[in-house]
């Protein structure tokens, strides 16, 4: 499933509901344990770990989302893991992202959703992307904050020199994501 065929609803953190309902799930994949959680909107949450024990989920959901009424469902998240993350699944459902933003990471992340699988691209050159060339620094920043790893591709950015640079969720999962995505698309 191509990024740019994704439904997003942009939010601002400051509109956040008094109390929305968000169910999450931790599944199995190839990169490790992988923490999904959505609102009735959509997935607001995609994040990678080595291991997350179901406590260890459960506080790190409340704690991003402190006003949301939480609860497990790994069922209603399983589908989701499936699509991503295993090439059998046929005809996949559209997926739709509720993402809270700042209008300048709307504008990065957006930018990242137009690197195909199987590209990079570097900081400086989202910059440009933009429209802020001296802003390499500041899209850095929001690119470590994307929430919703992998669908929107924040892997695909590298150092101007061609190094992997940091990930969020570790430097070794962002070289295996490049591989998987070279091999497979």
């Amino acid at each position: 499933m191509e990024s740019t065929g994704l439904r997003i609803h942009w939010q601002p953190p400051s509109e956040s509901a008094q109390s929305e309902q968000l169910i999450y799930g931790i599944h199995r994949t190839l990169f490790g344990d992988c923490l999904i959680a959505k609102t009735a909107i959509g997935i607001c949450q995609l994040e990678l770990f080595d291991r997350l024990s179901p406590t260890e989920a459960r506080q790190y959901v409340q704690a991003t989302w402190p006003k949301a009424d939480i609860e497990d469902q790994p069922t209603a998240t399983i589908a989701i893991a499936q699509q991503l993350f295993c090439h059998a699944a046929k005809d996949p459902d559209p997926l739709c992202l509720h993402v809270r933003s700042t209008v300048f990471q709307q504008q990065v992340w957006q930018s990242l959703l137009q690197i195909p699988r199987g590209a990079t691209t570097t900081y400086q050159a989202l910059a440009v992307a933009i429209g802020r060339p001296k802003a390499a620094r500041a899209v850095g920043n929001a690119v470590g904050k994307n929430p919703i790893a992998y669908l929107i591709p924040c892997h695909r950015v590298v150092r101007q020199s061609g190094e992997l640079g940091g990930y969020r969720w570790g430097r070794d999962r962002k070289q295996q994501l490049l591989a998987w995505e070279a091999e497979c698309f």
